[in-house]
């Protein structure tokens, strides 16, 4: 009985060891997450912004002026596939069969974005853009990243404030051609409306996404005279759902499917978001269809003197112009052609299509410049005093952590 007894207390101070153990190295893991995110969170620049400025000037910029009718490519940049043992949202989806889905509904241009990493399939075909999703804070401060060299692996997990904002946008922006602000209204501690006031040296907003439309966070932008054009994406993680593709794209106005060419018309922004209305239990073969059928493209955007004029290949149901701080400026219905006379007092004009069958086309704006020429404002820079103290705060900080955390040991 005593041998027991004995055993059974042995057995229960190995286990309260391993339990020790354990908890030492989940403490240990812990305070370890602790200080990434501290480091990673607080050592950012303190940036200060210069109050933004509207459009103005008497020279009307068309991004739409060389357009021609016949070169729309429809595309798609923002799709997931399987990485990562599952880890990350791709479902079941194979590099092949996002490619076989997307190409039977017609789209030229297939993207495949994974996050934090650059999927090189078909990297042989000249159309191909390397392209990849950044982000993994519990926010969704993300950027889709069009044209990167390389992936940029560091991010901040928690709240973000505008500085940290910015300088992932500066750096981001040397290593990728087009820097993409992901599905700002997805969360609202994400992205704030507010944000878009002062946020520069990024090219496109995701207005359209398979989630969320982000007209406010465009429109914002737009009225402080940041020229961001638009793009659309689905945002897919399952091809097999017809929910979640050919939902929200973007039609390029492009001579060819190369990459080269598209990346700089939509940097020029000669490109449409489209809105594709979803049906419930819809086979790939009926999508093909509806998209034959109720998909329209646009003929015509030209700009006569101040006079915007509008056609599509099919019957325009309703189009709204929308100029400053989202003011509805006119609504038209049931046009071919659409005319808009741009006034003196309108910074810039965008305008919102709608069709029979539920699509609705997003197009870019009209912007008022100084000149043809046009220099894109910049807001930040770095408050070096500030930083400075900033980050010496930070230091003794976790100085005095350290050693009271020695002492107490």
């Amino acid at each position: 009985m005593r041998l027991f007894f004995l055993s059974l207390h042995f057995n229960i101070m190995k286990v309260k060891r391993i339990v020790k153990i354990f908890l030492k190295s989940l403490l240990f893991l812990l305070l370890t997450f602790v200080v990434v995110v501290t480091m990673t969170s607080v050592f950012v620049p303190s940036y200060s912004f210069d109050e933004p400025k509207p459009f103005s000037g008497t020279y009307l910029h068309n991004p739409y002026k060389d357009m021609n009718p016949d070169n729309w490519i429809q595309s798609n940049f923002h799709a997931h596939t399987r990485q990562f043992g599952g880890v990350t949202n791709g479902r079941m989806n194979t590099n092949e069969m996002l490619d076989s889905v997307y190409s039977a509904l017609g789209f030229q241009h297939v993207g495949i974005s994974d996050y934090n990493k650059i999927n090189y399939y078909d990297s042989v075909n000249h159309s191909f853009i390397p392209t990849y999703e950044h982000g993994y804070g519990v926010f969704k401060i993300h950027q889709l990243c069009i044209g990167a060299k390389k992936v940029r692996r560091l991010d901040y997990f928690a709240l973000q404030n505008l500085s940290m904002k910015q300088h992932t946008l500066n750096r981001l922006s040397k290593q990728t051609r087009h820097v993409v602000l992901a599905h700002p209204s997805f969360v609202k501690k994400g992205y704030l409306v507010e944000d878009m006031k002062y946020l520069s040296n990024y090219k496109l907003m995701e207005v359209l996404n398979g989630f969320r439309i982000s007209t406010a966070h465009w429109d914002t932008a737009l009225s402080n005279g940041h020229l961001v054009y638009l793009i659309g994406n689905d945002d897919s993680h399952d091809v097999s759902d017809m929910t979640d593709v050919a939902t929200r794209f973007t039609m390029i106005n492009a001579p060819e499917n190369e990459a080269e060419q598209l990346l700089c018309a939509l940097e020029n922004g000669s490109a449409i978001g489209v809105d594709f209305p979803v049906k419930k239990e819809e086979t790939l073969e009926q999508k093909i269809e509806r998209l034959k059928k109720d998909l329209p493209y646009i003929t015509q955007i030209e700009l006569k003197d101040d006079t915007l004029l509008i056609s599509a290949s099919k019957q325009i149901k309703k189009i709204k112009f929308i100029g400053q701080d989202s003011k509805e400026l006119d609504v038209q219905k049931d046009k071919k052609t659409a005319m808009y006379v741009v006034q003196p007092e309108d910074n810039y004009v965008r305008a919102e299509l709608n069709f029979k069958g539920g699509a609705t086309l997003y197009l870019n704006p009209i912007t008022r410049h100084e000149s043809e020429e046009i220099v894109k404002q910049r807001l930040d820079k770095i408050n070096y005093p500030k930083t400075i103290i900033l980050w010496m705060t930070y230091i003794l900080v976790i100085l005095s952590i350290a050693i009271i955390v020695k002492n107490k040991k």
